[in-house]
Formats: structure tokens, sequence, C-alpha cells
């Protein structure tokens, strides 16, 4: 038990340096341990087998003795009713040397067969021993008959003279001494299958008890390299989650400020554009007023001297008028000075109104019930995507209905506009549409989300998806 026990330590030792050569790896170390599991279940069923085999072969000799034994008693029977009839001849004896010879018969075709059952072939002395001993049985059974069917004859004289010729004592002795050889041999062969099943037994007894120690130290083995590979695995996670969470705060950090950096372009990019809206309207309109006042003053002392100078002013007057409204709408087109004096909602308001009534389109306008306290870049934002998605509906989309939709929770902002023109294949968008192209980068730069639907005959739906930045002075 010791040593069954110093085996098992050494055999988990090289399980745990094999566990180590796999380099923790536990699928493999589990395989190993299945494997291991397998074989011991299908080397003990061996055993188990072997043993099987070891006691059908000792009840086989068991019973080929036996037969012999019974083979001898008989023919021991049948002499004595041979003798006895010889002597008395008395017709009593006929019927124990019948049966004892019946029985003989019997017993030599069992012992034949048991012959065939056993692995006595590898023992030739047994089977030679056993030939003869068939052969000398088969010998004094003749002179049996012999004697009884010269008795039977009432030749008696016949009779006693065959039994007087001796062979019937020389077969009976030669019989009794291959019988005592014959089982003498089985029994020693006897003795070493039963040595043979027993150490087997006592080999399956030890490989029991060690099968489930073994294959439950494999277990152990097992689950605690799992647990540590958990273990592992659960730092490694906690440190990647460290690591992503600080990654997505550096990204996040990134994203704001390149959000600013880029609402703040646009910031200055307003800032420029306004400040040349106001020189456009401050110089440029206060030049062209003056003109308009030089000419008209003009036009009231010219006009009865001078009818055709005077006709050729008013109609210089009327492109300054035009020249006038062209400026204003420069000046608006620059900078909707509507959205910082009244607001985004009614800026839009004027936009939609002024655009449905020049394209006699039926809207349906949805806009917030208050105004949206956001920053005035994003407003300009606002008003340029709608600027632009109804200066394309005018120009192209053939439309008679528009609806122009803006909405918004606490993070976002969403404007859409959707017309039942004639639409376009969105994939002929290239680089030289600059109006949607200006704006889906102006979008796009500041976090947001630019896109257009349409298709031949169906419309066009343009969906802008824009971040709520809050309220903050620009100029």
């Amino acid at each position: 038990m010791q040593n069954i026990r110093v085996y098992l330590i050494a055999l988990l030792d090289r399980m745990e340096k094999v566990g180590e050569t796999f380099g923790g790896n536990t699928v493999a170390l589990l395989t190993v341990s299945l494997v291991l599991a397998a074989a011991m279940l299908v080397f003990n069923d061996r055993l188990i087998v072997n043993t099987s085999e070891k006691t059908d072969d000792l009840t086989t000799l068991d019973k080929l003795i036996t037969e012999t034994w019974q083979t001898r008693a008989n023919l021991a029977i049948a002499e004595s009713a041979q003798r006895g009839y010889l002597l008395t001849r008395s017709d009593a004896y006929f019927r124990p040397y019948d049966e004892a010879t019946g029985q003989i018969t019997a017993h030599i075709h069992n012992i034949n067969k048991l012959l065939d059952r056993t692995n006595l072939t590898r023992h030739p002395a047994i089977q030679t021993l056993m030939t003869e001993l068939v052969n000398s049985i088969a010998k004094k059974s003749a002179e049996m008959s012999v004697t009884m069917d010269l008795a039977k004859k009432r030749q008696f004289d016949k009779a006693l003279a065959v039994v007087k010729l001796d062979s019937g004592m020389k077969e009976s002795r030669n019989i009794q001494m291959l019988s005592r050889q014959f089982e003498k041999q089985v029994l020693n062969y006897r003795a070493e299958l039963a040595d043979t099943r027993n150490n087997t037994r006592r080999m399956m007894r030890w490989f029991v008890m060690a099968c489930p120690l073994i294959f439950v130290s494999l277990v152990v083995l097992v689950i605690k390299r799992l647990l540590r590979e958990l273990a592992e695995k659960a730092k490694l996670h906690e440190r990647l989650t460290n690591e992503n969470t600080e990654y997505e705060r550096n990204i996040q950090s990134l994203r704001t400020k390149l959000q600013g950096e880029a609402l703040q372009a646009q910031t200055n990019v307003e800032r420029e554009r306004f400040q040349l809206s106001r020189e456009l309207h401050d110089e440029l309109g206060s030049l062209l007023t003056a003109i308009k006042m030089d000419i008209s003053w003009a036009i009231k002392h010219l006009k009865d001297d001078l009818p055709q100078v005077t006709e050729k002013l008013k109609k210089t007057n009327q492109y300054l008028d035009r020249s006038i409204n062209f400026k204003r709408e420069i000046v608006q087109n620059l900078h909707p000075s509507m959205i910082k004096t009244f607001g985004l909602n009614a800026s839009l308001q004027n936009l939609l109104d002024e655009a449905g009534g020049r394209n006699q389109w039926q809207m349906d306008v949805i806009m917030p019930e208050r105004e949206l306290l956001i920053n005035e870049t994003l407003s300009l934002i606002i008003y340029r995507v709608v600027q632009e998605s109804l200066n394309n509906c005018s120009k192209y989309a053939q439309a008679t209905k528009v609806a122009v939709h803006l909405l918004h929770d606490d993070q976002y902002i969403k404007v859409e506009i959707v017309d039942n023109g004639i639409g376009f294949d969105t994939s002929h968008l290239n680089n030289t549409s600059t109006g949607i192209n200006g704006l889906r980068n102006r979008v796009e730069s500041i976090g947001g989300h630019y896109e257009i639907f349409s298709s031949p005959q169906q419309g066009a739906s343009t969906r802008v998806l824009l971040p709520y930045l809050k309220e903050e002075a620009l100029f």
C-alpha cells in the first residue's frame, strides 16, 4: 500500500509537469485525464474478462476431473457386474452393467467436449495422457463387452477363458495409472490457473482502489488549474476593462475637443461672414442709398428740361433698386441677422413662409413650441440645412408638398425635410454637389449625421441629426 501511494504521488507530480509543459492549457490536461481514465477503464475491463476466463477454465478443469473420477467409478461398477455374472450367472447383473457402460460412454463424450473448451492444447502431455486413458478405457470396455456377449450366449467357458487371459486386469491397472497421472497433470495446471487468477484478482483489487483515486486527483488538478486560469482571465478582463474605459475616456475627450475645434472653426467663419455682411450692409448700403437719393434729386430737377435724361435716370434708379435687393440677399445669405434678433424659430418660419408662398407649396411644418437654447453656430447650421434643402426643392424637385420637421430631446436635434417631387438617383451625387457636400461637412465636423434618401419619382428626404449644444455667446 505504501508503494502504491508513492507511485501515485510520483504520477501526480509528473502530470503537474506535463501541465506546465502545456503552458496551463486546461483543455489539453483535461483531454489527457479523460484518455487516462478511458485507458484505466479498458484495462480494468480486461482484468475482469481475464479473471472470468480463468474462473471458467478452473470450473471446466474441475468438471474434467469429476468426469474422469466418474468414468473410473462406472468402469469399476461394470467390471464388478461382469465378474459377478460370470461367477453367479445371475441376470440381475445385466442392468448395473448396461447402466455403467452407458455412463462410461457418456463420460468419455463429455471429457472430449471439455478438452475442446480448455487451453489444454498448450499442454501436449495432458492431451497424450488423456488419449492413452481413453484408448485404455475403450480396450477394457471391449474386453468386458466380449465376455458378456459370450456369457449371454451361454458360452461361459469361452468367457472365462477371455477373463483368464489377464488382459482386463492389465488394462485396469493401466487405467488407474493413467488416471492418476492425468489427474496430477490437470491439478498442477489447475493450480497454475488458480495462482494466475488470484494474482489477477489482487491486481484488479488494487487497480479498482487506485483508479478512483487517480481520477479524482486528475479532476482536482484540472479544477485547480481551471480556477487558476479563471482567476488570471478575471484579472486580465478587469485590466482590459480599465484600459478600455481609459481609451473610451480619451476618445470621448478627443471627440469633444475636435467637436469644439470644429465648432470654433465654423464660429470663426460665421464671424467673418457676419463682419463681411455688416460691411456690405453699412458701407455698400450707404453708398447705394446715397446714389439713389442723388439720382432721385436729379430726376426731380431735370424732368421738365431734359425728359430723355430723366427717363435714363429712372432706369438707373431701377437698377439701383435691384442692386439694393441683391445686396440685401447677399447680406442675408452671409449671415441671417434674424436669428440673432428674433431667434431660430422665427427665422425658420419666415424662411418657410417665403419659400412656400413663392413656390405655391403645401407646407407641413413641425417646430418646437419654445425657442431652442442652443449655440448660435448650431442655429446657423440648422438654418442653412433647411435653406439649402428648400433651394434644391425649388430648383429641381418640382414638388407640390414639402414637410419640415424640427424635433429635439436633451441630447440631439433632428431636422427632416421631405418633398413629393420627381426625386433623383443618390448614386449620382458626387463632389460637384458643393451645397450638399458643404452641409454634410459642417454637420459631421461637429459630431452630427447627414443623409439623403431619394429615388426617381419617389421624392426626396433629407435627415440631419445634430448634438444638442447649449447656448453661448459668439460675437
